[in-house]
């Protein structure tokens, strides 16, 4: 889809931009932001050319992390070259400095520090004002039309969200008592917020649109002949192989971060230093699913962990995989994780190597991910969106993490199962929202 404006930002302002984002598309401005507009196996830097080029504005969150990010400076420096209008969005009072300081000197700027949220209104104004779509003084950003909204297999979920002020909830203070409709992402995921402090709110919104889209399909689960080559004690727990068939089902891009988890397990509590993005760990499947439940709490959405296949079938590229043993498009984990080889003491900030089939970072190592299931042997028969076996004490990750020694057993198909009560480094999670139908 063609779009207006371009969304430049540094991956620490990623709640902001997404808010930015919201904002303007829900009054009609078409927008590419990355890395929602990124398609699978595409080349960042030459997309990024190609949609700069064909914008009509840039709009930049400017901040101290983007002033001194390489891929922001590219993305000006482009825009300032194409001759490109540009809005300048301050999240916060670093001076200008560098290229920005000399392209950007003469060009008016929205001060949106300390609270972003309260110049949503000042940034709509002058984007449409920028595109021609000149206004006498600053409006409000005004609710989209109601109607249904259907992603795959009637998926249709409730829709309206409090007049709260707060990042990703966009409101009329008129409105206040009554409902907004808010479309999250292209999927048409609708979600009721009520009471949520902005810190939640903004990493609500940022969970939400960060689920990508699995077609459901048939596969062939656990550890296959193929494989032989690649094998560690740990592939006979994931035999037999055993056909599986899914439904449609929405998965987390990125490992839950330990910014979107403190949000709502440890509110007022602030990751240290800049780990906010770093994938959480150290989380018991015990509180991993109250996380989940939680969300499903407060949405009405069918939010869990995934199923083990679900997790299987989505690391493997659902059905668009090429068949590799780890969960991207390559044949080596470090090129897709963050492994023993890369010598961390701490899980790392999500969405750092490479992704696989289905736009998914980190299935393969970084943190391993819980999964729903109960652990026992596999059932050679084939089964329709499986659920686990009903008995057993131990829980399943998957994925393995930056800790493990062997690389093989970061495999796709290999299992990992603990009491659901063990909590340890390098243990997290992912989400999935489950069709209702």
């Amino acid at each position: 889809m063609s779009h207006e404006v371009f969304l430049s930002y540094s991956s620490k302002n990623a709640a902001a931009a997404q808010a930015v984002c919201h904002v303007l598309e829900e009054n009609g401005i078409r927008c590419w932001i990355a890395p929602r507009n990124i398609t699978a196996g595409s080349k960042y830097g030459d997309l990024i050319e190609e949609a700069i080029k064909e914008c009509q504005l840039v709009v930049f969150l400017f901040s101290k992390t983007a002033a001194s990010s390489a891929w922001v400076n590219g993305e000006l420096n482009l825009a300032f070259s194409e001759q490109k209008l540009i809005v300048p969005f301050r999240l916060d009072d670093s001076p200008l400095c560098g290229q920005a300081k000399l392209m950007l000197t003469q060009v008016h700027w929205i001060d949106a520090y300390p609270d972003y949220q309260s110049k949503f209104s000042e940034l709509l104004h002058a984007v449409n004002v920028a595109l021609g779509r000149t206004k006498e003084e600053p409006a409000q950003p005004a609710p989209p039309k109601t109607k249904p909204s259907l992603s795959p297999k009637r998926l249709t979920l409730a829709a309206a969200a409090i007049a709260t002020v707060c990042a990703g909830i966009f409101l009329v203070p008129r409105m206040l008592g009554k409902t907004h409709p808010f479309k999250y992402d292209s999927h048409g995921i609708h979600v009721k917020t009520k009471g949520l402090t902005p810190q939640q709110a903004a990493a609500l919104t940022e969970m939400l649109d960060d689920m990508a889209m699995v077609e459901g399909g048939t596969f062939v689960m656990g550890f296959a002949p193929s494989m032989s080559a690649y094998a560690t004690e740990l592939d006979s727990f994931s035999l037999p192989a055993h056909g599986v068939s899914l439904s449609d089902y929405h998965i987390s891009r990125h490992e839950v971060t330990e910014r979107q988890w403190r949000a709502f397990m440890s509110p007022g509590e602030t990751p240290a230093g800049d780990c906010g993005n770093n994938a959480m760990e150290a989380l018991s499947w015990e509180e991993a699913m109250a996380f989940a439940d939680t969300l499903s709490r407060l949405t009405n959405l069918s939010i869990s962990l995934p199923t083990e296949a679900q997790w299987e079938y989505a690391a493997r590229g659902g059905n668009r995989s090429k068949g590799h043993l780890f969960a991207g498009i390559t044949k080596d984990p470090t090129m897709v994780g963050w492994t023993s080889f890369d010598n961390l003491d701490a899980a790392h900030e999500v969405g750092g190597k490479l992704a696989n089939e289905l736009d998914l970072f980190d299935m393969t190592g970084n943190v391993s991910e819980w999964c729903k299931d109960r652990y026992a042997p596999y059932d050679s028969l084939p089964a329709t969106n499986p659920q686990g076996p009903a008995q057993g004490t131990k829980r399943v990750h998957r994925g393995g993490n930056y800790l493990v020694g062997n690389l093989y057993d970061l495999k796709t198909t290999t299992r990992h199962c603990d009491a659901p009560f063990v909590k340890r480094k390098g243990m997290g999670m992912r989400l999935v929202i489950n069709n209702k139908e």
